[in-house]
């Protein structure tokens, strides 16, 4: 999972593993700290397979070393965008990664990442939709405990406007990416 981001990020520039593990970090979701002992043997292993290289930071006094994404990497990184993401705990991270690296890939995969995240959307949306309606039925039961599914229906809003929301910015990027077409058309 972490080997798409940071290949994704090398594309653009080379980094120090701290800073690879800075950013990692600040795109998970829900944001979560990396340790070095998970940071740098991935580094070793994307090295180990050839996908980037270390060079020596030689303005810098301390000779720091800067990862450098190789061809292979740039292969690897275009393999990754395009498999398919599992329906797991990982999934909006995946996406979340492939989102940042949609510059590296033509507009018929970035159509296609959109539409994927788009169904995965619409089927939490569904379920959400489906238990807030099964919540709703059981409030109206005389035995209830009423604070409990009125604060379970609350909870299920939240996910929902979230739902909402995510399909809004799917909107957005299609339009926009349709607005560019049709700039570049002309």
């Amino acid at each position: 999972m972490y080997e798409l981001l940071i290949l994704g990020i090398l594309r653009t520039r080379n980094m120090t593993g701290y800073k690879l593990g800075q950013v990692l970090e600040s795109s998970l979701v829900p944001r979560r700290e990396i340790s070095n002992g998970v940071m740098y043997p991935l580094l070793s292993r994307l090295e180990n397979h050839g996908y980037i290289e270390f060079i020596e930071k030689q303005d810098d006094l301390r000779k720091k070393k800067m990862a450098q994404i190789t061809q292979a990497g740039i292969e690897r990184f275009q393999e990754l965008m395009m498999m398919p993401i599992p329906m797991d705990a990982k999934r909006e991270s995946v996406f979340r990664f492939k989102f940042r690296g949609m510059d590296g890939v033509d507009s018929e995969a970035q159509w296609q990442i959109l539409l994927d995240y788009e169904n995965a959307n619409q089927t939490d949306l569904n379920i959400y939709q489906s238990v807030q309606q099964h919540l709703k039925t059981k409030l109206q039961e005389p035995d209830s405990d009423h604070n409990s599914l009125t604060w379970g229906i609350r909870s299920l809003e939240l996910s929902l406007k979230i739902c909402q929301t995510k399909q809004a910015w799917i909107d957005k990027c299609r339009a926009q990416m349709k607005q560019k077409k049709e700039v570049n058309d002309d």
